[in-house]
């Protein structure tokens, strides 16, 4: 142990150390730290000016309104952000998570770390418990970094401990963490997962997120044998998997024997269950989502999620219309690492078909817009699933991949495909 000395103080008390102007890190998903943020909101007249970045995900945010007074720059676009980004008011750091910590030190340098950890254990050691993320690359990287100390915040295994002395300011309290909504599980995306379940072998290595259809998918896998999983969140359903046998991770040719994640993404009952459990390790995505970690599975698959794709494979996973609703994530190191690995595949799933305003949209069109992000290009794909089946797209040339696509395209759009893809032609 070393570093500097730390003190214990009340929210408000820590909070007054920030400085007009300062750069601010408050650490997002399950382990914001509330107690902090709403503080730092009660403090606003005096805090005009003050930049605030962050990656919050869940809907919420207290401070999301406030551009008069904070100038917000965030890494992911949730819902309370999307209008300020749209407008201006609020901007967009897009990177990939990967890169992120790197940019602590450099181009986004931290004056302030607002973090969320476990009380410090016998050794005096804090755990960033639920979201190691790269929030300890903030802690570490910040000028001062200030700890919410949450005797209800998981104590995890892996890589995600800090030196207690590494802290500036701690400022204790007992809440629960927060909780990641249920999701909305329709049909359709039953569907989906059913289709994507039929490709999961027992003894692969699995990479599901959060969301609809990873969640349904999860449900699906309980007559699996043998599963590994390394991903970038977890939820309930990983927990319910692990306790009847399904995943065991024995067959895993890294970190054998355990569930390994970047974050938790669920509720008390996720949070309990990775407490001090040997069986599950937390890391920073730094290592989560490295592809040349991920190309050293056997036979690991990832799924993940997109928005939309053109015909001839190009994803976009953030925007809509031009308007961007969420973060460049870590689909590309998943998708590339998937791919250098023995027996690894990718799998990009998305209903067919998503209703708008007044109509149905399909998510499978001729091509993107002006406009519109490419999240991953059309040599990264592998394969891509709707509730209609499975384009195989990894090898095909144009021709070949439009026709796949357009065969698990929502029937009511077929032939609106066709017709364009004869335009492209």
């Amino acid at each position: 142990m070393g570093g500097k000395p730390h003190r214990t103080a009340s929210a408000a008390e820590a909070i007054a150390a920030i400085r007009p102007g300062d750069m601010v890190f408050i650490e997002g998903t399950c382990g914001e730290p509330r107690t902090l943020v709403d503080a730092l909101v009660d403090d606003k007249d005096r805090l005009k000016g003050t930049h605030l970045l962050d990656s919050r995900v869940i809907a919420g945010s207290p401070y999301a309104s406030l551009t008069d007074f904070f100038h917000i720059i965030t890494m992911h676009v949730s819902p309370d952000l999307r209008k300020g980004v749209a407008e201006g008011t609020i901007d967009f750091l897009p990177v990939s998570l990967t890169q992120t910590p790197s940019l602590f030190t450099t181009t986004v340098p931290l004056d302030v770390a607002l973090v969320h950890v476990s009380p410090p254990d016998e050794q005096g050691y804090c755990s960033f418990g639920a979201v190691p993320g790269f929030n300890r690359d903030a802690a570490l990287a910040a000028h001062t970094t200030i700890a919410q100390v949450n005797d209800q915040m998981p104590y995890t295994y892996g890589d995600s401990l800090i030196d207690v002395n590494d802290l500036d300011y701690l400022v204790e309290v007992s809440r629960p963490v927060q909780p990641w909504p249920e999701p909305t599980i329709g049909t359709e995306e039953e569907a989906v997962a059913r289709v994507v379940s039929e490709r999961i072998a027992d003894g692969d290595t699995l990479c599901i997120g959060v969301g609809a259809i990873p969640e349904a998918l999860l449900r699906m896998l309980t007559d699996h044998r043998h599963l590994g999983i390394h991903t970038g969140m977890i939820s309930d359903s990983t927990v319910d998997l692990m306790e009847s046998g399904v995943v065991t991770n024995e067959r895993k040719t890294v970190d054998m024997g355990k569930t390994v994640s970047g974050a938790a993404a669920g509720t008390e009952k996720l949070f309990r269950f990775i407490h001090r459990n040997p069986q599950v390790e937390m890391y920073p995505y730094t290592y989560t989502h490295d592809a040349n970690i991920i190309r050293q599975f056997d036979n690991f698959i990832t799924i993940v999620s997109a928005i939309e794709i053109d015909l001839g494979g190009q994803v976009n996973a953030e925007t809509i219309r031009g308007m961007q609703i969420s973060a460049v994530g870590g689909q590309a190191e998943w998708l590339r690492g998937a791919a250098a690995a023995p027996g690894g595949r990718s799998i990009i799933a998305f209903t067919s078909a998503i209703q708008g305003k007044s109509s149905r949209h399909s998510r499978i069109i001729p091509r993107l817009q002006e406009g519109t992000i490419t999240s991953v290009p059309r040599y990264d794909v592998g394969s891509v699933a709707t509730e209609y089946g499975i384009a195989e797209l990894k090898g095909k040339t144009l021709a070949q991949r439009a026709d796949a696509l357009i065969a698990i395209a929502h029937p009511d759009f077929r032939d609106e495909l066709e017709k364009a893809r004869r335009k492209i032609d």
